[in-house]
């Protein structure tokens, strides 16, 4: 009788465990750091765009990048619209890139913005910055609590209050 009792203690032990690692893999999200990751594509509707960072740390489902840099284009005839920032979320399936700290979005034509907080949908070639916006060209100085831009830096959005300062040439 006692070696069926510790035969039973023994078989629900063994299950409990079995159960306890079970649950604990399940619940427990797998993530696997990846040095220099980069990440392209050419699109059929000849959208491009690069990102690479320094260090990646990917889940099932995004890459959390740090020191990110970027490279965009939504068409043959766009310009490049660079991006640097300290840290980013990115969504390859989504083409989706939350981006944080220190965040610079700059052309060859001299535009900068720069936020403290951003999203890109690479999809619909929207640009959502918000907290601290500034934006310089050569036409001016402008900032603003938030901004949206669209159609590859050509329709720029102010939103909340919003400081401009235009450069006179005359």
């Amino acid at each position: 009788m006692l070696i069926n009792l510790y035969n039973i203690n023994l078989y629900f032990s063994v299950i409990l465990v079995l159960c306890l690692t079970t649950f604990i893999s399940i619940s427990d999200e797998l993530i696997v750091e990846i040095d220099n990751p980069k990440f392209s594509e050419k699109g059929l509707n000849d959208r491009i765009y690069e990102i690479k960072a320094k260090k990646g740390l990917k889940s099932d489902e995004y890459l959390e990048l740090f020191v990110v840099e970027g490279k965009f284009k939504s068409n043959d005839n766009g310009r490049w619209i660079y991006l640097e920032a300290d840290k980013g979320k990115f969504s390859q399936i989504k083409k989706f890139i939350e981006l944080e700290e220190n965040i610079y979005f700059y052309t060859d034509e001299g535009e900068k913005i720069k936020s403290d907080h951003a999203t890109f949908d690479m999809r619909n070639d929207i640009i959502m910055l918000s907290n601290n916006v500034s934006h310089e060209s050569s036409e001016g100085l402008i900032h603003a609590d938030s901004s949206i831009i669209t159609d590859n830096f050509n329709n720029i959005k102010y939103l909340g209050n919003v400081l401009s300062v235009i450069e006179n040439d005359k």
